[in-house]
Formats: structure tokens, sequence, C-alpha cells
């Protein structure tokens, strides 16, 4: 198995202030032949700067073009409702009678 090392990548303005330390993981996409590379989990981060782990044998980004990105830990970033329920009152104001089609309901996981 390949060692460990750690790399640091340093940009000319902030980035994204969403990076989570020891959570998410950084990639980058090669610009001259368009291939994605993972890096490694981010363990350092400042305004302008950050650190991860980097296998000894992923090619480091060489090119100021190099697109660098991260990936959200989806089962480290989900909120929501969790072993609750809600309830929904409905009243109808007319005496006329009524024939309720259809009720539905979304339930999505957001980060």
């Amino acid at each position: 198995m390949a060692a460990l090392d750690n790399i640091t990548l340093y940009f000319s303005v902030p980035f994204n202030v969403s990076l989570q330390v020891f959570i998410d993981v950084i990639y980058y996409k090669y610009s001259t032949t368009g291939d994605v590379y993972r890096l490694g989990t981010c363990i350092a981060k400042t305004a302008t700067s950050i650190t991860c782990e980097i296998l000894s044998t992923t090619p480091p980004p060489d090119n100021t073009n190099d697109y660098i990105f991260f990936v959200k830990d989806n089962s480290a970033n989900t909120s929501g409702i969790v072993g609750y329920h809600g309830t929904v009152d409905m009243e109808i104001t007319s005496t006329d009678k009524k024939e309720l089609f259809a009720v539905n309901t979304e339930v999505f996981i957001s980060s």
C-alpha cells in the first residue's frame, strides 16, 4: 500500500467557506488531460490554503489552471427530521359537499 503524504495548496483568493476539515475530500481536474484525481481528506485550512492527505502514488497538481474542488461526505452532512412525525389539520369552511382527491408530501436530505 502507498504511503500517505501531506500537500498544501495555496490560492490567491479565498475559497468556499463550507469546506470542513477531516470530513471533505479534495479532488482536482488536470487541465491538460481532463483526468480527475482524488487528493485526499482535508486535514487543515486557512482562508487561502488547504492541506490534505495524498497517496504517494497520486500525481500532485502542477499547473495553476488545474481545477480544485471538494466533495462533501453525505453521511456526515445530513439534517432533517429523524424519528419525528408531523401532524396536519385540514378544514373545509364551506357547507357544500367536497371530495379530497389527494394529499402529498415531499421529504429530502438537505445539507
